[in-house]
């Protein structure tokens, strides 16, 4: 599990770094990369907060194994 915090300071540089990029394409890929590791902080975060249960996973994989 990687720490949200971490998540949202990367995001924060690559936004930085974009403002200073004079190419519309690298300035719009550091964009799309900062909106990345912004989703990815607030999965963590979330998952996180709501870690699975033995018996969610195990009922997961049970379904899984049926089909």
């Amino acid at each position: 599990m990687i720490d949200p915090k971490t998540l949202l300071e990367r995001a924060a540089q690559l936004s930085d770094q974009a403002k200073g990029e004079e190419d519309t394409g690298i300035r719009e890929r550091l964009l799309r990369m900062a909106e990345h590791y912004r989703d990815l902080a607030a999965h963590e975060a979330w998952a996180h907060e709501n870690p699975p249960s033995v018996g969610a996973l195990t009922g997961a994989l049970g379904s899984r194994a049926a089909h």
